[in-house]
């Protein structure tokens, strides 16, 4: 923190961790409970990734256990926030020595600012959980870690300085590894209230068990019980890409950056070298409709001339849809894997076309299911960037979609044993905060998971009604069946004869007695 002085008050400056160390709230970390769940979240998403960009399935143990109890008097509710441990490890691809105190001891650094889909979008959550262990219990954090080839692993100490947003290395030393060895395991303590939490993160690590059906999960709780969830298929979703920014996505600080630079001579040089699925012809059309030379040089452009270029891009409507190859679905497959794990009847699945919000691609995947050993009622499960969405249900778009559905014209009811799945994947999630909890009501995303979910309800609508109708005429024959007997057994008994009846329709009468 930076204090200056002069004729004025004083006026202070914050680091970024400083900033949201006291601005924590905001990403989730407003009371024990939720923050408990939070920093499992966070380090079980960073493990996850860690995997999925070294290719390999994941196979994540977590670990928390009481370390011990807060002197803090019970709430109303007979629970209060007690000290645990958390420790999280993977089979990634683990770090390089000098990566690891700037991956895990600042924040807003890491490898996920770049157009293209991961789970992390801020670069703070993990750092931010740390952060909140340490002001919390004041203990130092540990990071085991090491990869393949290597004869020795890494093991760091380490606290963050809130003031600096700088690590601090209290301790480092060389363990021993076989060279087949990889991955990371960090330990820390934390302040935390299981008893209001523990609902919430047995519900995460069961919906993420649906959304990575092909990770291990392992999960040990405070009680000493253990969670296992194994993988069902050995697939992983297809890997992203890093892409180069969309011309409708852009504002002027990120156009002067980019022409500050740019090795384009010209004007037309950098509109096909910076831009995604900008050719000869489009750079050409595009300058002609703002107005300038392709021959120009960008760096010439002034404050005035940027703004009427951005203004240009954002107005001009003949460049390509952006690529969805910076994005990564779960797939049908994988998402229909996952939901065996409820056992219902019946479930469909459709993946929409990749669409556009804000110059930034986008897709959705919708699913039903039903009957089976669902539980009665209308259930909900949202997902983004194959993160489970807990909180703020009803405030999310999907829920609202969901709500605004007429059941009956599919043949369904309120109480139907019924899960709607969505999951939405994109290089800019449209959080409404910085919790990443809920997806905010933008129309176009509104409109593709209505489809998805209409296209799915209107195909598993059939497939029951096919179930129903085949249910209603066994019960018939089933009818007609005892109808028949009751009248052969009768006919036996007045006419004195045997009667041997061997189906429906088919029936043969014995000798006279």
């Amino acid at each position: 923190m930076l204090t200056m002085q002069g004729n004025s008050p004083d006026i202070t400056e914050l680091s970024i961790s400083a900033w949201f160390y006291r601005n924590r709230t905001i990403a989730g970390f407003d009371n024990p409970a939720r923050s408990l769940y939070v920093s499992v979240r966070e380090l079980l998403e960073n493990s996850l990734d860690a995997c999925e960009e070294e290719r390999v399935l994941p196979e994540v143990s977590v670990l928390l256990k009481r370390a011990y109890e807060v002197e803090e008097p019970q709430d109303v509710l007979g629970s209060s926030p007690e000290i645990f441990e958390l420790v999280v490890k993977d089979n990634g691809k683990g770090m390089c020595k000098r990566d690891i105190p700037v991956l895990i001891g600042k924040m807003l650094a890491g490898t996920k600012f770049t157009l293209r889909q991961s789970r992390g979008t801020f670069g703070l959550g993990g750092s931010l959980a740390l952060l909140y262990g340490q002001v919390t219990t004041q203990d130092p954090i540990e990071v085991v870690t090491g990869q393949q080839g290597e004869e020795f692993g890494h093991r760091i100490i380490m606290r963050l300085d809130i003031e600096t947003n700088q690590p601090e290395i209290l301790r480092e030393e060389t363990v021993d590894k076989s060279l087949h060895e990889k991955g990371t395991m960090i330990s820390y303590k934390l302040q935390g209230d299981w008893i209001r939490s523990k609902k919430r993160i047995i519900d995460y690590f069961a919906k993420t068990a649906i959304i990575v059906p092909y990770a291990s999960l392992l999960f040990e709780t405070p009680e000493g019980d253990v969670l296992r969830y194994e993988g069902v298929i050995d697939k992983l979703p297809s890997s992203p890409r890093a892409m180069k920014p969309h011309p409708r996505g852009v504002d002027v600080e990120l156009l002067k950056k980019m022409i500050c630079s740019t090795r384009a001579v010209n004007m037309k040089s950098f509109m096909k070298n910076s831009f995604q699925r900008v050719g000869s012809s489009i750079a050409e059309n595009f300058l002609t409709y703002a107005g300038m030379e392709s021959e120009r040089i960008p760096s010439t452009l002034d404050q005035h001339e940027l703004v009427a270029l951005m203004n240009a891009l954002a107005g001009y409507d003949k460049f390509l849809p952006p690529s969805p190859k910076s994005l990564s679905p779960a797939g049908i497959d994988v998402l229909a894997a996952g939901v065996k794990r409820l056992k219902p009847e019946f479930s469909i699945f459709k993946q929409r076309a990749p669409n556009v919000h804000e110059g930034h691609p986008f897709i959705v995947e919708t699913g039903v299911a039903f009957g089976g050993e669902l539980e009665e009622g209308i259930n909900i499960y949202r997902f983004a960037n194959r993160i489970p969405l807990l909180y703020d249900e009803r405030s999310g778009v999907t829920y609202r979609v969901v709500r605004s559905l007429n059941l009956k014209n599919y043949g369904f009811k309120q109480d139907d044993p019924l899960v709607f799945v969505m999951h939405i994947c994109s290089t800019k999630i449209p959080y409404k905060t910085v919790g990443k909890e809920y997806i905010a009501d933008v129309d176009i995303v509104r409109k593709e998971i209505a489809l998805g979910f209409k296209e799915c309800l209107r195909e598993i609508g059939k497939r029951v009604s096919r179930r129903n109708r085949v249910h209603k005429q066994r019960r018939r024959e089933s009818r007609l069946a005892e109808y028949y007997t009751f009248m052969a057994e009768t006919l036996s008994s007045v006419l004195e004869r045997n009667v041997v009846y061997t189906g429906l329709f088919d029936q043969s009468w014995g000798d006279s007695k």
